[in-house]
């Protein structure tokens, strides 16, 4: 004769536990979509950051002729005039991509190579006394470099002091990136990623223990690419705006502004005067004048490409400065001495609009969201499944254990199976697809429960 044993209720304390935390997963899932669809309109269909450069030359600010000074040169000059037929259009060796629909991934060493590299040099070694070394500042914000120097010269520092050295050093060359120096002109235009990313590589630069580690890629755009160099070198030597000098006022010393550029010359030709220094300039001007921009050869042709582009898509403005005369550079024109910082209007980036950092940050802190949630999920799954099939392996022992002592002993009595009393106390089972009442179900748990089962019996 067949029966099955009774369904055992069991205490529903696990089972309610895992409803709690199945409640607080589905709510936290509904808050963390509402909040993405609701900033998801605003970061994406937010425009770039990038603005127009403005102001005077840095050189201009400082009053100093560019034949005396070495800000913005990289040690090589570029070449006399060239022959008529080599200073034709030169088609970019690679074609220029769109900066609307484009981007291109930056590390520190770039970022070094566009802002720092036309003043300090690819070593970081600057031109003393004019440029100082970036050198011993970086290794000044490394702890442990700073105990190996306080040692060297018989001080010895314990960690604690030492790591508050260190951190001045740092906080004094974040103000001076954000906020120039005496000479040093002001790169406040930088995100706090791109700050980062800089300084990462400056670490490597510098020698700083463990700095390899520690480097990051930064996503920008073509025009954002442009704008870096543009501002960083281009603006070093070249104002905003002005009037185009003629080959009288070149021979006498002006530059050109960066307004009258794309007017000026293709975008082939600028790249070749970037990258080469092909002369560009047509004029009575002497051999000695003809090719004495600097060459930037650690700029590639697409960087040089990205120049014009965002000349052409964000044209040079003069809102701090009203055009005025040309700019003609002289040894007797004003003193050499005065602060490099470009005047509060050229700084417009970080207040006139949210920066780019903003974005990334919401997007990071989305991410780490997205994340922790796939994590709660996951180990709120193992242990429900853990749970579940330790609860089922329970019940299974538990039905196999009492059905094979009530067995051998059932009779039929009232439409249900009594075992009859071959024990201390009696036991209920009822036939299959039966519900036994409530008295049974006790007296069933109450026959046998083993104690390694605790509660959930």
């Amino acid at each position: 004769m067949l029966c099955s044993c009774t369904n055992i209720d069991m205490p529903a304390a696990g089972t309610t536990r895992g409803a709690r935390a199945a409640r607080f997963l589905t709510c936290l899932v509904v808050v963390l979509g509402l909040a993405a669809t609701l900033c998801a309109p605003s970061l994406l269909g937010q425009h770039s950051t990038v603005t127009a450069v403005e102001g005077d030359s840095v050189l201009g600010h400082l009053h100093r002729p560019f034949e005396e000074t070495a800000m913005g040169k990289t040690w090589r000059l570029g070449p006399p005039l060239q022959a008529p037929e080599e200073t034709a259009d030169l088609a970019p060796s690679a074609p220029h991509r769109s900066s609307s629909t484009n981007t291109v991934v930056l590390h520190g060493a770039d970022l070094y190579r566009m802002n720092c590299e036309g003043c300090h040099g690819e070593s970081g070694l600057g031109a003393p006394p004019e440029i100082a070394s970036i050198i011993n500042p970086v290794r000044a914000t490394s702890v442990a470099l700073v105990m190996q120097r306080m040692k060297s010269v018989g001080a010895d520092v314990s960690r604690a002091q030492a790591t508050e050295l260190a951190g001045q050093s740092k906080t004094a060359l974040l103000e001076r990136i954000h906020n120039g120096g005496q000479d040093m002109p002001s790169f406040s235009y930088l995100d706090d990623f791109e700050v980062q990313s800089l300084v990462a590589y400056l670490n490597l630069l510098a020698g700083v223990p463990n700095a390899a580690a520690r480097q990051a890629a930064v996503s920008e755009s073509h025009a954002r690419v442009g704008e870096l160099i543009v501002k960083s070198t281009c603006h070093t030597c070249h104002a905003a705006t002005g009037p185009n000098p003629g080959p009288a006022e070149l021979a006498a010393g002006a530059i050109p502004p960066l307004a009258t550029l794309t007017s000026r010359v293709s975008r082939a030709q600028l790249i070749r005067k970037i990258t080469v220094g092909a002369s560009v300039n047509m004029g009575e001007v002497p051999d000695s004048l003809r090719g004495r921009m600097p060459v930037f050869f650690y700029l590639t042709e697409t960087e040089a490409a990205d120049v014009y582009g965002y000349l052409e898509a964000y044209p040079p403005s003069d809102s701090i400065n009203p055009p005025g005369a040309v700019q003609v550079q002289n040894a007797q024109s004003a003193p050499t001495t005065g602060s490099a910082r470009p005047p509060e209007g050229t700084r417009k980036r970080r207040d006139a609009e949210p920066a780019d950092s903003a974005n990334r940050t919401w997007f990071l802190y989305l991410s780490l969201g997205v994340l922790g949630l796939l994590a709660v999920g996951i180990v709120f799954t193992q242990r429900e499944f853990r749970r579940l099939s330790t609860e089922a392996h329970m019940r299974r022992s538990l039905r196999t254990h009492l059905v094979a002592r009530a067995l051998p002993i059932v009779a039929r009595q009232n439409n249900s199976w009594v075992v009859e009393k071959t024990s201390r106390r009696p036991i209920a089972l009822v036939p299959t697809g039966r519900k036994p009442q409530a008295s049974s179900a006790k007296r069933l748990k109450d026959w046998w429960c083993p104690e390694e089962f605790g509660d959930a019996c």
